[in-house]
Formats: C-alpha cells, sequence, structure tokens
C-alpha cells in the first residue's frame, strides 16, 4: 500500500516538533543550572539540585546528559557559541585592515566577557577540575580548529598589507591561538587565586596581571613580525574590572543545600 503524500509531511512535522520540544526542555536544564552556579556554584550543585527545581525525574536528567561534566560542557558550549556569533563577525568584516580586526577582535572579547564576569568566575574553578580535564581538552581542540582558521585569514590578509611578517605563515594562527589560550589560563589562575587568597593586595594583583599582558602581547607582535604597538589585548582600565572586589562576593561563597548530593 503506497503512503500519501501527506505521510511524510506529517511525519517530518512531528520530527521537527519533537526536536522543538527537546531542545526546548534541554535549554531549560541548561538555565536552571546555570542559575544554581550563579547561587550556589558549580561544585557545589548536584544534579538533584536541578532535578528538585524542575520538578523531574534524573531519569528525565540522564535524558540529556550522562554526568555532571557533560552539562558542563554543554553550558561552556553554548556560552562560546553565543560568544562567536558577537565576536566573530568582525574577523570577517571586508572593510577593516588586518590589525583593526584583531583590535576590534580583541576589543569585543573583552567586552562580552565583562558582562559575563560572574558566571566565568563561578565557573572557573569547576574548568580545572581534575574530573573536567576532558572537558577542557575537547572545548579547546575544537575552538582550536575555528579561532586558529578564522586568525588565519586575519593573518594572511596582515602579510599582504605587509604589517606581519611572520617567520612561519603556516603556522602562525595555531601559535597565536596557543598563546591567547596560555593568557587565559594565567589570568584565570590569578583570579582565582586573589579569589580565594584575599590578602594579596590589589597593588600586586594588578602588577601581575599586567605583567602578562605585555610579556604575552610582545609574545604575539614577535610572531607576527609585527611593529611593537600592533596589537592591543587588554587595557588597565578592563583589568580592573576583574579584581575581586568589582565581581559580586556572594558569587563566589558556596551555600550549604540540604538536600543530598551527588
Amino acid at each position: 500500500m503506497n503512503n500519501k503524500p501527506t505521510d511524510g509531511l506529517l511525519f517530518n512535522m512531528a520530527r521537527q516538533i519533537n526536536e522543538e520540544a527537546r531542545l526546548s526542555k534541554l535549554n531549560e536544564i541548561l538555565d536552571c543550572a546555570q542559575g544554581l552556579i550563579y547561587s550556589t556554584g558549580y561544585e557545589q550543585m548536584s544534579i538533584q539540585d536541578i532535578c528538585q527545581k524542575l520538578g523531574i525525574s534524573k531519569g528525565a536528567f540522564y535524558h540529556y546528559f550522562d554526568s555532571k561534566p557533560a552539562l558542563l560542557e554543554a553550558l561552556l558550549d553554548r556560552m562560546s557559541q553565543q560568544a562567536l556569533e558577537i565576536i566573530f563577525p568582525v574577523l570577517e568584516d571586508p572593510n577593516l585592515t588586518a590589525p583593526e580586526k584583531l583590535e576590534q577582535f580583541y576589543e569585543k572579547t573583552n567586552n562580552w566577557k565583562s558582562t559575563q564576569k560572574q558566571y566565568l568566575m563561578a565557573v572557573l574553578q569547576a574548568w580545572y577540575m581534575d574530573e573536567n580535564a576532558i572537558v577542557r581538552q575537547k572545548l579547546l581542540a575544537y575552538f582550536g580548529v575555528t579561532f586558529s582558521s578564522a586568525l588565519e585569514r586575519v593573518f594572511s590578509q596582515g602579510i599582504e598589507e605587509d604589517v606581519f611578517h611572520p617567520a612561519y605563515p603556516q603556522l602562525v594562527g595555531n601559535v597565536v591561538y596557543s598563546l591567547m589560550v596560555q593568557l587565559s589560563d594565567s589570568i584565570g589562575t590569578i583570579l582565582l587565586s586573589a579569589m580565594t587568597s584575599p590578602e594579596e593586595s590589589e597593588e600586586k594583583i594588578m602588577h601581575r596581571l599586567k605583567d602578562l599582558i605585555h610579556a604575552y602581547t610582545d609574545a604575539i607582535e614577535r610572531v607576527l613580525g609585527a611593529k611593537p604597538g600592533t596589537i592591543h589585548l587588554m587595557d588597565e582600565k578592563m583589568l580592573k574590572e576583574w579584581l575581586p572586589e568589582n565581581i559580586k562576593p556572594e558569587t563566589f561563597i558556596p551555600q550549604v543545600l540540604s538536600v543530598e548530593k551527588e
């Protein structure tokens, strides 16, 4: 018996509705987890907390995420994709020179991070936890390909414009991305230490941060074969926004929950 033409249409509609419902529930879980990370911290948050808040079973949760690290991976991936939508268009803007693209790329990246700083600091400790090492490696590898490719196009443009003169043009995208990751990790380590060891003065923290920025700026300019002053990673005003006193302390003081932890 031949299926009617409308059968396939109905099937596709049903599949689309099911997919929309799945994505809606998935984002509901992610939104709930993000809220709990804000209020209690990632380490203190349990899967049971999420289930109780949403009124779902653990089986329903595990239908979407098979572990807490998998949940963290989805949260970070969603946040990163949102950032890419804001930041990446600058790298493809045909009206900008290569240095202008990098200037706006770093500026937009810093501004976006600033709007997300409480959330970023709330998940920073989780980022370095041993149980999330695989998550960290997967995300860095994925975005390494994405960023390196985009940066390589900008660097190629800079070579054509005679402002970049890298010794190894074919490797410069990967090298600069690696330096950016190392810088981000180093800054994160300093900030995390500042949150957990408040005895260090603001002056010392700023001195360490500025030294890092200057050192990595110099390293990137050398890799690109660019004149000193071509690259501006982050200014002092932006750095100060990340000092402990400029981030709400309640974000980082875990509250003991009465529910059973995982």
